[in-house]
């Protein structure tokens, strides 16, 4: 398992969308990755003072939005009515702020999504669960959440909380879960083992060849965020990484697809 791991090109995630060519964790953002042919997102959720799930990276609105205030204090409605776009470019159109749902609707049967809990409130996990089963995104008994099977359509859950990992896990125990991490260490695989974590999602900086073969010897699926520019990408390719998380999802697959016809 692990020599076909450390082999396999990587996949490319698109972190918040096309976030470098347009508003991120927007449907302008998500529809243009899915569009390119990117059918794996990335995403971040909160929730509102009404319990809905919306997506956006930060607790607050203030840097994505023309609005200022905590996503947790505000209405739905409060919130729909803010620009989500026009902070981005002086030419981006004005966007609002999507609901989770709404992206479910929007890209049914197109996408597996990472989705990245933000906050450390039980609550935003028993919505999250109640939405996914009326949504029909919460799959059967019988789905493989090894790391070889991400799903279009699918879920993956991860996030740097270890406690509400762990507590997502129980929630959700048919999904496959992920710890974001900056560091790499031999502790951090022991953990993700022992907890039943599928994958593990360091900052590439800090990724090493060893970790990755660790890692894969571990059974575990290793995802790498974080990456600068194109060229950071390109040099690490050689770590063996099975996913790939970045803003520019059209020059990532460009690289990889670059490399591959090379090395063969």
């Amino acid at each position: 398992m692990s020599n076909e791991m450390d082999t396999k090109a990587p996949i490319v995630i698109a972190h918040r969308g096309f976030s470098s060519e347009y508003p991120e964790n927007t449907v302008t953002s998500f529809e243009a990755a899915v569009s390119a042919g990117f059918n794996y997102i990335e995403l971040d959720i909160h929730l509102t003072a009404d319990s809905v799930i919306v997506v956006m990276h930060d607790e607050t609105v203030n840097r994505t939005t023309n609005g200022e205030g905590n996503i947790r204090d505000l209405y739905l409605e409060e919130i729909k009515s803010l620009d989500a776009g026009s902070w981005f470019d002086s030419n981006s159109p004005s966007e609002q702020v999507p609901t989770l749902k709404e992206i479910l609707v929007k890209f049914e049967n197109r996408v597996h999504i990472f989705v990245e809990i933000k906050s450390e409130e039980e609550d935003l996990l028993i919505e999250l669960r109640s939405l996914l089963e009326t949504m029909g995104w919460i799959p059967d008994s019988n789905y493989d959440k090894s790391q070889e099977a991400l799903p279009v359509p699918g879920i993956s859950i991860i996030s740097f909380m270890q406690d509400q990992l762990l507590l997502s896990a129980k929630v959700f125990p048919e999904l496959a879960h992920g710890l974001l991490t900056i560091e790499t260490s031999e502790e951090l695989i022991e953990w993700c083992v022992s907890k039943g974590m599928v994958g593990i999602f360091p900052y590439v900086a800090y990724v090493d060849r060893s970790f990755v073969s660790s890692a894969h010897n571990s059974g575990l699926y290793v995802g790498a965020w974080g990456f600068e520019n194109p060229e950071q990408l390109s040099r690490s390719l050689a770590l063996g990484l099975d996913g790939v998380t970045v803003d520019w999802p059209v020059e990532a697959g460009v690289i990889i697809g670059k490399e591959i016809s090379l090395d063969e």
